[in-house]
Parts: C-alpha cells; sequence; structure tokens
C-alpha cells in the first residue's frame, strides 16, 4: 500500500487559517518544505495533522480541545482538513472542534467508499496504518532519531510493536485475563467473600509485581547509562597527556595485568565448581565407600539375571516350566519363593548404580587428586590477583597524581559511577533472587511475588469454578508472549541487517553501523553518535520500517536539520532523497545554510519550497514585496512560493 499526504486545511484555530497543497508543478512533490517562523503554529499543525489522520481527536477531553482554540476569538468551532492519497485515490478527514460544547466530531470524504460520512472512517485496508501509534511514526519530530538511540528509552521497540502491530499479541493477553476475571464474578453469594479476598490479593500482587518491574528497568537503565559514561572516562583518562607519561602506561599495562587475573580466577573456580559435582572427588571417603558397595553387590551376585516377576507371571501358567502341572500346593511355594527375589524394578536401578560406579571410578576419570591440584591452582590464582590488584592502585595513585586536576576529577566521577552501580546491583540482585520461604507480599522478590499471584488466581478459579478455564487463559497468554518474543527476535534482526546494507552507503566516509535492535538501537564499537550520524541512524531505521514489504509513507518531519552544524546539514539532505518517496519539512530559516542544497542535488524532481509567516504589526514590512512572487494570503496570514522567497526570508522570530 502507499499512503502519500496531498495537503491540508485549517480555518479559526490556533495555527493560520490557509490551505496548503504539496501538487508542484502538476505533481506531488517528492520534497516540500514549509518555512514557519516561530511563533506560527508549527507545533499545532503537527499535532492536527496526527489527529486528523488517526482518529485520536475523539478521545480528547475537554482541556485539550479548549487548547487549540484561538486566543481572543470569538469563535466557537475550528476546522482542520487533511487530504491524503491511498494508492492514489483521494480520503479526507475533516476535524471539527466544538469549543462550545467542548466536543470533537470527524468527517470522511472517500469517492470510492460512499462519498462523504459521519465519524472517522478510513477504508478497511488503510485502517490499520492510520492508528495513532502508526501515525507517529511518520509524523515525528527531528528530536524523535535522538530518542531512539537512547538506552533509557524505548522508542525503537515501540516503533516495532507500532508497525508490525505486534501491540495486538498483547491485546489478545488482557482480553483473555479480562474474560476469565469476568467470569470469577459469576460466583454465588456463599463464595463471594472468600472469592473477594484472593480476587483482592491477587490484585495488590499484581500491582506490586508491576511497580517492581517498572523499578528494575529503571535500576538496569541507570547501570547502561552509567557504563556508558565510564567507557568515555576511561578512553578519556588514556589518551590524557602529562609530563609523567611512564606512569600513565605503567597504570593500562597493570590495570590489563588485573583484568587478566579475574578472569582466570573466574575460570579456575568455574572448573572447581565441575568438579564439586561429582562428590566422590571431593574425598577419598566416596570413593571407598562406592568400590566397597559394588564389590559388596558383586559378591552376592546383585541384581540376579531373573527377577521377581518371572515367578509372578508363571503363577499365571497352567503348567511349570518343567512339564509339571501348577497346581494349588505349586502356586504356593513359588509365590511364597518369588520374595526371595528382586523386582524388576530395583534390579534395573542396581545395574544402572554399578555401571555408573564403574564409568565415575575409571582411571582416567577425575579423582580427590585432580580436585586438590585445582584448590591449590585457584589458591595460587587469588593470591595473584590480589598481588596485581595491589601494583594496579600504586600504579594508579601515582597516574592520577601526576595528571593534574582534569584527570583527578575524572576519576572522582568514576569512582561515583562504580560506587552508584554497586548498590544499583545489590537492589537488582534482590529483585531477581530465588525465592524464600519467609517471603510475603510485600518482599521485592519478583520471582516469589510471581508464584503467588499464581496460587492467588488459581484460588480464585476454585473459589469461582473456573479452574478449567484459568488454565486456558493461561495456555493462550503463554502462546501470545511467545509468539511476541520470536516476532520481535526476528524482525529485529532483519531490520538490523537492513539498515546495516543502507548505512554502508549513506554513511560511507564515516562507517557506522547497528549492533543490535532492542528497546533502543545499539551502535557497534561506540557509545554514541555525533547528530549527524544519529539523525542518519534514526531516519534510516524508520524508513527501512516503515517501507518493510510493498508499503510506502510519507515522513513528515518538524525541524529536521535543528540544531546541527552545516556539514551535519549536508550529510542529511544527501540521504533524505533516497530515504523516502515523499519528505515533508516544517523548517525555520537557520536551517536552510547546507541542507537546502544537499536536499535539491540529490532531488531529481526539484523541491517545492513554501513560506508561511502570520500577520501582525511586527510582520507588516513582510508584505511590501510578496507581489512580485506568488502567493495566497488572507486576514490571519500569508503564504508566499518559490526558492527565492524561501532563501532570503531570514525571521526566525515574529
Amino acid at each position: 500500500m502507499k499512503i502519500e499526504i496531498g495537503g491540508w486545511k485549517s480555518k479559526n484555530l490556533r495555527c493560520p487559517d490557509i490551505e496548503v497543497s504539496l501538487n508542484h508543478n502538476g505533481i506531488l512533490a517528492p520534497i516540500s518544505l514549509i518555512q514557519m517562523p516561530n511563533g506560527t503554529g508549527k507545533t499545532t499543525t503537527l499535532n492536527l495533522l496526527r489527529a486528523s489522520m488517526s482518529g485520536e481527536a475523539q478521545s480528547w477531553d475537554k482541556n485539550t480541545i479548549l487548547r487549540y482554540k484561538r486566543r481572543d476569538s470569538d469563535f466557537s468551532t475550528g476546522f482542520f482538513e487533511t487530504t491524503l492519497l491511498i494508492d492514489d485515490r483521494p480520503l479526507t478527514f475533516e476535524l471539527t472542534l466544538d469549543f462550545q460544547n467542548e466536543t470533537a466530531t470527524y468527517t470522511t470524504t472517500s469517492p470510492g467508499s460512499g462519498g462523504i460520512t459521519k465519524g472517522w472512517n478510513p477504508p478497511t485496508q488503510a485502517h490499520r496504518f492510520l492508528t495513532e501509534k502508526f501515525v507517529r511514526l511518520f509524523v515525528f519530530d527531528g528530536e524523535f532519531a535522538d530518542s531512539l538511540l537512547d538506552a533509557r528509552q524505548s522508542e525503537a521497540e515501540n516503533a516495532i510493536d507500532a508497525l508490525c502491530q505486534l501491540y495486538l499479541l498483547n491485546e489478545i493477553e488482557n482480553e483473555a485475563e479480562s474474560i476469565w476475571k469476568k467470569a470469577t464474578q459469576n460466583s454465588s453469594s456463599k463464595t463471594t467473600k472468600g472469592l473477594n479476598k484472593w480476587r483482592n490479593k491477587a490484585s495488590k500482587i499484581h500491582d506490586r509485581i508491576e511497580s517492581i518491574e517498572k523499578k528494575l528497568k529503571k535500576h538496569n537503565d541507570s547501570i547502561s547509562e552509567n557504563n556508558a559514561r565510564l567507557i568515555i572516562i576511561k578512553t578519556e583518562m588514556s589518551k590524557h597527556t602529562n609530563n609523567e607519561e611512564q606512569n600513565r602506561i605503567l597504570y593500562f599495562e597493570k590495570l590489563e595485568l588485573q583484568e587478566a587475573a579475574e578472569n582466570k580466577s573466574k575460570e579456575i573456580a568455574l572448573e572447581l565448581l565441575s568438579l564439586i559435582r561429582t562428590p566422590h572427588v571431593l574425598t577419598k571417603k566416596f570413593t571407598n565407600n562406592l568400590t566397597s558397595l559394588k564389590h559388596q553387590l558383586d559378591t552376592l551376585k546383585l541384581p540376579s539375571s531373573t527377577s521377581k516377576q518371572f515367578f509372578i507371571e508363571l503363577l499365571e501358567e497352567d503348567e511349570c516350566i518343567c512339564g509339571r502341572p501348577m497346581d494349588g500346593k505349586a502356586r504356593s511355594v513359588v509365590k511364597k519363593k518369588a520374595e526371595q527375589y528382586l523386582a524388576e524394578e530395583t534390579s534395573g536401578f542396581l545395574n544402572g548404580l554399578k555401571q555408573d560406579i564403574d564409568q565415575f571410578l575409571q582411571p582416567e576419570g577425575s579423582s580427590h587428586n585432580d580436585f586438590k591440584t585445582k584448590l591449590d591452582e585457584l589458591r595460587l590464582s587469588i593470591i595473584h590477583k590480589k598481588r596485581v590488584e595491589s601494583e594496579t592502585r600504586a600504579a594508579h595513585d601515582a597516574f592520577i597524581d601526576s595528571g593534574g586536576e582534569e584527570l583527578k576529577i575524572l576519576e572522582e566521577e568514576r569512582k561515583d559511577l562504580e560506587t552508584k552501580n554497586e548498590k544499583t546491583k545489590k537492589i537488582i540482585d534482590e529483585f531477581q533472587r530465588e525465592p524464600a520461604e519467609t517471603d510475603d507480599a510485600k518482599t521485592n522478590c519478583l520471582k516469589s511475588l510471581e508464584r503467588q499471584y499464581k496460587e492467588a488466581r488459581k484460588k480464585v478459579a476454585e473459589i469461582s469454578d473456573t479452574l478449567d478455564l484459568q488454565s486456558r487463559t493461561e495456555t493462550l497468554k503463554k502462546i501470545a508472549r511467545q509468539a511476541l518474543e520470536k516476532s520481535r527476535r526476528y524482525i529485529r534482526e532483519e531490520l538490523t541487517n537492513e539498515c546495516n546494507s543502507k548505512l554502508d552507503v549513506i554513511l560511507s566516509r564515516s562507517p557506522l553501523k547497528i549492533e543490535s535492535i532492542g528497546e533502543s538501537l545499539k551502535l557497534k564499537n561506540q557509545d554514541g553518535a555525533s547528530v549527524g550520524q544519529t539523525l542518519s541512524v534514526g531516519y534510516t531505521f524508520l524508513t527501512n520500517l516503515l517501507h518493510r514489504g510493498k508499503h510506502q509513507f510519507p515522513l513528515i518531519v518538524d525541524s529536521p536539520a535543528n540544531p546541527i552544524s552545516f556539514e551535519v546539514r549536508q550529510e542529511i539532505g544527501k540521504i533524505i532523497p533516497k530515504l523516502c518517496k515523499q519528505f515533508v519539512a516544517f523548517t525555520i530559516s537557520p536551517e536552510r545554510a547546507g541542507f537546502v542544497t544537499a536536499l535539491e542535488k540529490n532531488c531529481e524532481h526539484g523541491i517545492h519550497y513554501m513560506t508561511i509567516f502570520g500577520k501582525s504589526e511586527g510582520t507588516q514590512e513582510l508584505l511590501h514585496d510578496i507581489d512580485k512572487y506568488e502567493h495566497a494570503q488572507n486576514d490571519t496570514c500569508a503564504l508566499v512560493y518559490g526558492k527565492q522567497y524561501f532563501m532570503q526570508f531570514d525571521r526566525d522570530l515574529e
């Protein structure tokens, strides 16, 4: 599907009364630049574009509606109309804000679908792409790209969920839960008291789980942020120049040795832990006792080749194996003698035990001597690690003392961040520890709370006689969660590869790759990027996401190149025509330098230039020469077409 924007109209609102058409020279312009000084209504226009396309105004409260009322005006209603092209067919949404009754209503015009209808009624095939979450992907602020790389935010994940409608899997979970809860409410009066008790308990535990999960995310984000800063600090310290270069080199050499010693100790400890899991290597008593046990079983010829089961089955036969008839006396004797033989499962267990003893006590297997050797190795490794740590501290102090005030400030920040991380990790460990018997509903242990929540829900199900429904609800929710996780993983990997292929071309002079996509975008081998690189990555990610499959969407951006340097604007201007088929930008005059020229050089069909400014006493001088240019004006504003006026307009504040 191809979605394009043809233009919009506004009247009696906080933005100017104006009609904007994005057609240029008889075709829909691939790039439209709309220059509007600050205070002219850029943000209001952008918000109303989103609202008219997505239908979100239907849920606005009175305060939101009145926010769009023009100051010092008596208008009782305001109108905003947006025209889209869905696979080249026009679709118009008119949003009417009634300031007197504080309501918002829509009218939809679609020539191919019944003409004019009341309400927000997009065609079925376009409906999924015009939801509030989805529209915000292609009508966004220039700062949105920044948030995609911010580890403290979840914009990348939210964008993927919106485009691929993965949020529907969450809605399946919520709907299944809602159906079960409604079913539990239809219980008899005899069980109401007990049911309410367990239902309230489940609700409180659920709320606590959500609270702990939010805190856990906040703490993890804090550690990620601190670690990113620690890497930068380490890099700055390693590059620091001072009069004692030898101290700097020695310190970082010792730091590497310390890291190697710590890793070696961990490696030996893990090997030792593996040996501890085989008890016979801990002491020779285990080995001797196991050997003695097997020897005694062999002496007693246990287990024998004949089992108790053989004689029990013989009791059912008419003849003994020797050919004599099985009468009552013979059956009585066989039944009594059968008790002297081992049961079949016992024989199997003993055979398995003897084989295991043979296997583990093989000469080439691990022995008590191996354990002692590894223990001594760990002891020596720890001694070596402590000695290296002591030498590193001494080298560190000498390095800091010789580095001056700047290095001391960096060191203080490093220590502060590491201390904060240690405290935060203790809190996270408490959240993620294993459950304890003493845990109650006020615990911070997530696993314990989840177990208590499951038990409370089961009790609610038992009392309300919905146990089977509760089981099926949990199964459905589990399937939805697994589908969500698998879908996200697959889409993220595919999207990472697609973005990196384009970034190889777009940022060929300053190579940069996306390492992975999680809640945010993580760059490879670096923790940050320049503003230009950030915008490049952001635009690449969004356009690849929006154009997955056969779909095309416009990009409508507020301030696409502000505030960035001249060189970076050129970089962004070059990539935009390569990334999308229609680009609409609301700009201010300081953004022109570098950005417009680069756009023009890389756009085959030309740019549609428009300049809009409001009418007031302070803007009268701007009206003197507009008759030289193609323009339109009314009591509230003027719209001037063309590059010449656009480039000479030098007013970013009214």
